[in-house]
């Protein structure tokens, strides 16, 4: 039996069909939980169970919630019902230092994760560990042979336990696991939103797919970004923030105008939580997640109209938008930005929208 898995096994039992923990070296709690995006005036004691019940709330919003313990030299991120530590997430967490995240998720893929200083060195799926991505993917060799992690041939069968033995990956780099009562009990905890952090957005969906043989506009918009130069991406994506601001009567949102010229230029400040901006957009990414999740909830699928549902699903794509647009790579800021355009619901996807960006991109 590899040492500690009995141990790394009962956390995985104690917290749960889908989680996340993220380990942060040299870091507070309080300050880890900032680096995820979190809402400072949010911050309150809840164990797991209460963050959960939070999360599955209509009347909260249906926040993204994580908890944080010190444990040693490092932080540990629990994110119950969560999944962020392990995606792009984890790169700006670690800036200056290091962070490790394992993720369970029995109804979709689990995933190990390791950074430092905003570049992922390696990362891999525990259930098959025939391919590592990342910088420096065979840097933990050794350490993943230690815990049963080996890199397997795509005809051998995963390991067992394989996420319990990507959570004991990830405990050993940060010097040990935690007990379990240590994260089940009440810690420091925060709704995150890692659409203000400097995470790379979700995005680069506008792609040319050879089989889309009845999507001849989607190939076109994909091959006219393909051949754009950087100033004209730039300067789509934020004229797709512009012209969705304008659909939904926030253009004038104070600070909006501002920020957007300046990512036309280059500049990329990000939105501060603080500012009218920041509020008017926590309050958009609000609308969204109750559109989202409240179908999913007997009440919230009563409390919303159609109207507010539909109004609260185009915040959704707009702030994706938005998202986009203010991103400092201009060739992954332009395809998150257009995926509105390409596969939205309608006002988003507009004929001559997508003409006019046909246009710009070909100049």
């Amino acid at each position: 039996m590899t040492a500690g898995l009995d141990q790394a096994v009962a956390l995985c039992d104690a917290l749960g069909d889908i989680f996340c923990l993220t380990f942060v070296r040299g870091v507070e709690p309080r300050e880890a939980l900032r680096r995820f995006g979190a809402y400072p005036d949010t911050f309150t004691e809840l164990d797991g169970a209460a963050m959960y019940e939070r999360y599955s709330s209509f009347a909260d919003g249906y926040p993204t919630m994580a908890g944080a313990i010190a444990h040693g030299d490092w932080a540990v991120v629990l994110e119950p019902w969560g999944f962020e530590g392990t995606g792009s997430l984890l790169e700006p967490v670690s800036a200056g230092t290091e962070a490790v995240a394992a993720l369970r998720h029995d109804y979709a893929s689990p995933r190990f994760a390791y950074a430092v200083d905003r570049v992922e060195i390696a990362a891999f799926d525990p259930e098959w560990t025939g391919q590592t991505w990342g910088a420096d993917p065979d840097r933990l060799l050794e350490a993943r042979r230690a815990v049963g992690l080996e890199p397997i041939g795509p005809e051998d069968d995963g390991p067992d336990e394989a996420v319990a033995r990507a959570v004991l990956l990830a405990a050993t780099i940060a010097g040990g696991l935690p007990p379990v009562e240590r994260l089940t009990a009440p810690m420091l905890a925060a709704q995150i939103e890692p659409w203000f952090t400097a995470a790379r957005p979700a995005g680069g969906h506008v792609y040319f797919d050879p089989a889309a043989l009845s999507r001849p506009g989607q190939n076109a918009l994909a091959a006219a970004v393909d051949a754009a130069t950087p100033a004209a991406k730039r300067a789509v994506a934020v004229a797709e923030a512009r012209r969705i601001a304008g659909l939904l009567d926030v253009a004038g949102t104070p600070g909006l105008a501002e920020i957007l010229a300046d990512a036309e230029a280059g500049r990329y400040p990000g939105i501060s939580l603080d500012t009218p901006l920041g509020r008017a957009a926590r309050q958009w990414r609000r609308l969204a997640d109750l559109a989202h999740y409240s179908l999913n909830d007997h009440y919230g699928r009563r409390a919303m109209t159609d109207a507010e549902r539909r109004r609260g699903y185009l915040f959704g794509w707009f702030t994706g938008v938005l998202r986009g647009a203010l991103y400092p790579e201009p060739d992954w800021a332009v395809r998150t930005a257009l995926y509105a355009l390409s596969s939205g619901p309608a006002p988003l996807n507009d004929p001559a929208a997508h003409a006019e960006v046909l246009a710009r991109l070909r100049r």
